[in-house]
């Protein structure tokens, strides 16, 4: 039996069948990586166009991991994990310091978790206790996590169906992605006259899992502006987006938001996220005293906190969010010359290095998926009906992989059914 289906075998024995998509023919498990590069158990090559979900912005077994894996553990006594919440380590203090001195100067305090969901949930907390209201709204094919607390800010059905008799449903209200000034007005208002009101409006500025989506020229500032006026919070959930990967450390740089939420790259390949906020909106807190209201524990864990900021200092020093919006527009470009004249694909869209091809039917992205996947390239699925791939890779991806996935992927989507 070859070594991927058994080893997929073994974990269809032992692990919730829910938790990992096992239906690819033949199967791929991951051996080990380096750079833009993955390797299955058997040995096969892969190119990542995928970049873990945007985790490894500055590529697998990165340089920049290795340097503090390697000094971290030729300490004698080096903290990998402390009390975050209680006894403070120093790579904790150093990774917000660094943090606030390279967002926008209006976001000046932060709080750290692990996953993005938990910022987000974070970032809900702190609006309902900043305007003591608790309604939400969100938009169409939204994705923000799927932990119970933020489930209903996420748009799937699929995802919500098995909980709703938990969930606070009629508190969230969802709106068309790109809807005029007037649709969320009317949407306030109507919170408002029920009785609870509106916290906050959060909004991806690409969305993601949506088939990247790009919000369209002054669409942020125009939420920005309803906010102002109603008196609500506005929550960028920049846990795919920031950090580079559009171009920009934080969308907040052009719009200013209340509340950002940050993750995957943040980490530098660990779990690590934070959500940053103005400074009298994260004062809605109140000031710890021995016992804090929202904790875990392995927030603020040094390990994570000493990688993380090693990686940020690195897509700062090496100026990624320029090589982004460049390598990203080239990949556009080269995509469009080669892709423009097919049938299947309706369009080629992104910003930096957040990338997606739509095709003309519903499904064929997971198609297009399992072909590449065939054929040595690691892309993903995407949109709400499955009818594209994303691209989202590491920000300092060679140009020469580029150079060798784009043949393939050309010639994978020709020989579409």
């Amino acid at each position: 039996m070859p070594r991927n289906q058994e080893l997929m075998h073994s974990l269809q024995k032992w692990e919730c069948r829910d938790s990992t998509y096992q239906a690819a023919t033949p199967p791929l498990v991951f051996q080990k990586a380096k750079g833009s590069r993955i390797w299955d158990a058997e040995g096969r090559s892969y190119i990542d166009l995928c970049g873990g979900f945007g985790v490894t912005a500055l590529g697998h077994n990165n340089p920049v991991q290795k340097a503090v894996f390697e000094q971290s553990f030729h300490e004698d006594s080096a903290i990998i994990h402390g009390m975050g919440d209680v006894y403070p380590s120093v790579d904790k203090i150093e990774l917000l310091a660094y943090l606030g001195s390279i967002l926008p100067a209006h976001l000046s305090k932060g709080a750290l978790a692990l996953s993005g969901g938990q910022a987000v949930e974070i970032a809900v907390k702190t609006a309902q206790i900043a305007t003591r209201r608790s309604g939400f709204i969100t938009f169409e094919d939204s994705y923000h996590g799927l932990d119970l607390g933020i489930l209903p800010l996420t748009s799937r059905k699929d995802f919500k169906e098995n909980f709703l008799q938990w969930m606070p449903s009629h508190l969230v209200s969802e709106v068309p992605y790109a809807c005029s000034m007037d649709v969320l007005e009317a949407a306030i208002v109507s919170q408002m006259k029920a009785g609870f009101g509106t916290a906050a409006v959060i909004v991806e500025a690409v969305q993601g899992r949506a088939g990247i989506r790009v919000a369209p020229g002054g669409w942020l500032s125009m939420l920005r502006e309803v906010c102002d006026r109603h008196g609500v919070l506005l929550i960028f959930d920049e846990i795919f987006t920031g950090l580079g990967r559009i171009g920009s450390l934080s969308s907040s740089f052009d719009v200013q938001a209340d509340l950002v939420c940050l993750g995957k790259a943040l980490g530098g390949g660990l779990p690590l996220s934070v959500c940053f906020g103005r400074r009298e909106v994260m004062d809605a807190w109140p000031q710890n005293q021995g016992e804090a209201l929202h904790t875990g524990t392995f927030f603020g864990h040094p390990l994570s906190c000493r990688l993380g900021l090693a990686t940020l200092k690195t897509i700062v020093e090496e100026k990624l969010c320029e090589r982004s919006l460049s390598f990203g527009q080239q990949i556009m470009d080269d995509l469009d010359a080669e892709l423009g004249g097919l049938s299947r694909v309706k369009s080629v869209r992104g910003q930096g290095l957040m990338i997606g091809i739509e095709l003309d039917e519903k499904g064929l992205g997971a198609v297009l998926m399992d072909k590449l996947r065939a054929l040595g390239v690691i892309a993903l699925a995407s949109g709400t009906f499955g009818e594209g791939i994303s691209l989202t890779p590491a920000l300092n991806m060679p140009l020469d992989d580029w150079r060798e996935a784009l043949p393939v992927i050309v010639q994978a989507i020709r020989n579409l059914p």
